[in-house]
């Protein structure tokens, strides 16, 4: 596949924790692993790769969670988190399009994000005409994903749970990044998630 230099690009994170944790029977985002909150291990994950800048969209218990968060980030207010994921993902970009060349979506469920994986996605951006880059595990898409600018009109018309995932589907310009760590698959969306990762894992904020 052809290639080239995107030199000096920026690229934004933006990290989607405005959800409540409606199968959890706890605020999701500030879960503990080994005395760390969840949102901050994700926080500290991603701030050590080649990120450019940090947004953090926050709305279910606002106020619980931004008194307890990395301040390292630039906080967002999502008023209208009920709507569904997309309002969380067009807050986003809306915050960072201004200044970017592309922006990478992270879950706050994700506790085995890493740096590898994000500066991965920007080096591929960097040197590729792709506009997409999306890491696949056994061929199973999973996050975190890369949408280059020329995508923000599309992720600004998503609308209730929508997400990326409508976008990439219809997509030509997209780069696979082939992963072989199946631990990025893993999310917390239950009690039994939570436990059973805290059995048979080791998670920390480095």
């Amino acid at each position: 596949m052809a290639s080239l230099n995107r030199s000096r690009i920026q690229i934004s994170g933006i990290l989607l924790a405005s959800g409540a944790s409606r199968r959890i029977n706890s605020t999701k985002q500030l879960l503990l692993f080994k005395r760390e909150y969840l949102i901050n291990i994700i926080i500290n994950k991603i701030l050590e790769s080649k990120i450019d800048e940090l947004f953090v969209i926050l709305g279910y218990q606002h106020d619980e969670i931004a008194k307890l968060i990395d301040p390292r980030p630039r906080i967002v207010d999502n008023p209208g988190w009920k709507i569904g994921k997309s309002s969380s993902i067009k807050i986003g970009v809306k915050s960072a399009k201004k200044t970017t060349d592309g922006v990478i979506f992270f879950l706050v469920d994700q506790p085995f994000i890493n740096k590898e994986i994000i500066n991965t996605l920007i080096n591929e951006f960097q040197n590729s005409f792709d506009n997409i880059i999306a890491p696949r595990i056994n061929g199973r898409l999973c996050n975190p994903v890369l949408f280059g600018k020329k995508y923000y009109e599309e992720l600004m018309d998503l609308s209730g749970e929508q997400g990326g995932k409508e976008i990439i589907n219809k997509a030509k310009d997209i780069r696979w990044i082939d992963w072989e760590d199946e631990r990025l698959l893993l999310d917390i969306d239950t009690d039994e998630d939570y436990k059973d990762i805290l059995r048979n894992y080791s998670v920390s904020s480095s």
